[in-house]
């Protein structure tokens, strides 16, 4: 496999300053609609990196481009309470996001590596937070058309609040989901992070109804990127279906928890995190970004054209 290429200061400049845009707007996303379901923050993500994605010429000579692929949240699509057998039933479970660098010298690619998100948010004290709802997604519209004649005041007035001991609801000790990221971690090498969506500060209130849009600005937590194992270690203290709480998951990834623009930019792009790829083990990147039914959601490839060698 070819040594890394060495990144100019301003492409990972570049990419820094358009992954922490997109973090602000995801964040505001969350506290605007804090019981957000989590493929819409994904959702949201991708739609943040789409207007930086042309290609664009840098002072170093490199041209730095973006390409997008969001297939809609269809992990919601798992498995049915009963006996249906669909092609996406259970695979939804190993990664939410792919990030992926390919470096090209001139017109040749050099070099190519990937980094997995599984993401998960931070759940309000109140647990509040819209399921994902297998059958109302099969029934697509109706949900929205077909109301009753009254309107709850409880979903007009109400308070979302956040704090330290507030829990990653949908990361559970003992669930499939970690030995499944525990077993690609261990037989493709350290690919898979967590991303954790979060607000921008805690404590964090949101009251119903809003006033205006809440605007985020400076962002002491926002959304960040961790290490699994040390999620895992959380894990591993507590009782097998127990939730970790933000402060635990602070705890254990102490000097690995970073902001996804550090992650991505200064981390991914100069390959001290993901794994490095090449026509080895071109196939298992391809199994699990091509197939429909894989466990990957949505890609973002990121592509870094350097000048040629004089």
């Amino acid at each position: 496999m070819n040594p890394w290429p060495v990144i100019p200061d301003d492409v990972v400049a570049w990419f820094r300053s358009v992954f922490a845009d997109a973090n602000r707007r995801v964040c505001e996303r969350l506290v605007n609609l804090p019981n957000i379901r989590e493929t819409s923050l994904d959702d949201g993500l991708i739609e943040a990196l789409i207007p930086e994605s042309a290609p664009t010429l840098l002072p170093s000579g490199a041209i730095v481009r973006m390409d997008t692929h969001n297939i809609g949240g269809l992990r919601r699509l798992g498995a049915p309470h009963w006996d249906w057998d669909f092609p996406q039933r259970r695979r939804w479970e190993t990664a939410d996001i792919a990030i992926l660098v390919f470096v090209y010298r001139g017109d040749r690619l050099v070099a190519k590596k990937i980094g997995l998100l599984q993401s998960k948010r931070l759940f309000p004290i109140n647990q509040d937070v819209e399921d994902d709802d297998e059958i109302g997604f099969l029934h697509g519209m109706n949900a929205f058309i077909r109301r009753d004649g009254h309107q709850a005041s409880a979903a007009l007035h109400r308070t979302y609040s956040f704090d330290e001991t507030c829990t990653f609801a949908s990361i559970q000790a003992g669930h499939r989901q970690v030995g499944l990221i525990d077993t690609l971690n261990r037989d493709f090498g350290k690919v898979v992070f967590y991303l954790l969506y979060s607000p921008p500060e805690l404590p964090f209130t949101v009251n119903y109804p809003l006033r205006q849009r809440v605007r985020v600005g400076k962002m002491q937590i926002g959304n960040r990127v961790v290490d699994a194992d040390g999620v895992h270690r959380a894990l591993a203290e507590l009782g097998d279906g127990a939730s970790p709480s933000f402060k635990s998951i602070q705890s254990a990834c102490v000097d690995r928890d970073w902001s996804l623009e550090i992650w991505a930019a200064d981390l991914l792009l100069t390959c001290q995190v993901g794994q490095q790829f090449d026509d080895t083990n071109d196939d298992r990147v391809r199994y699990f970004l091509e197939r429909r039914s894989g466990p990957i959601g949505a890609a973002v490839a990121a592509s870094i054209t350097l000048p040629e060698e004089t």
